[in-house]
């Protein structure tokens, strides 16, 4: 059989890239509809492909690429101009504005929009006498700025039930575990 260099160079090519872009082989397989040893054996050049198949790799290779690249940030995904309380606020009407929006948490802030802590469901049962926010605010939540990238969120949220997100010092938004479900 003939050997096309052209393929010959655009295999080794597409090795590089992937690389390069942090594609693992098996994700390019998968997208590209070749099996995994395929693949191994099309980057090795172990296997005599047909343009159409170094084609639909090139075309798989391109698409992961611009996902991977295209990076999701915090900003796009977030709840913005939350609900939040002052910390004088009443823990009745606190309760009350969670209960009608369906909401399990208010940022407390003050006067500049800055972050003082968190109400929390459990945080008004944990102090049932509790008469305004600042008596029964928690501060067990995490701050990341809106051009965070939106994986680092999805890694933190897994261990906390709201990330706060701050810009210039004030809240601008929220992200809760309901909105990466």
């Amino acid at each position: 059989m003939i050997k096309i260099p052209e393929l010959e160079s655009l295999t080794a090519e597409i090795h590089i890239e992937r690389e390069k872009d942090g594609i693992k082989a098996y994700e390019l397989a998968k997208r590209s509809r070749i099996s995994k040893s395929a693949m191994s054996k099309l980057e090795n050049n172990n296997l005599e492909p047909s343009y159409k198949l170094v084609y639909r790799v090139v075309k798989a290779l391109n698409e992961l690429a611009e996902f991977k690249n295209k990076r999701n940030t915090v900003k796009e995904k977030m709840i913005k101009n939350p609900i939040s309380v002052s910390q004088d606020e009443s823990i009745a009407n606190t309760r009350k504005i969670m209960k009608r929006r369906d909401i399990s948490q208010i940022p407390v802030i003050d006067k500049n929009g800055s972050i003082l802590g968190i109400i929390t469901e459990k945080s008004i049962l944990d102090n049932q006498n509790g008469i305004k926010c600042s008596d029964s605010m928690e501060f067990n939540y995490a701050i990341l700025e809106p051009d965070s990238d939106l994986e680092k969120a999805r890694e933190i949220i897994r261990n906390t039930q709201v990330i706060l997100v701050v810009e210039d010092r004030k809240l601008i938004g929220l992200l809760t575990k309901a909105d990466f479900l």
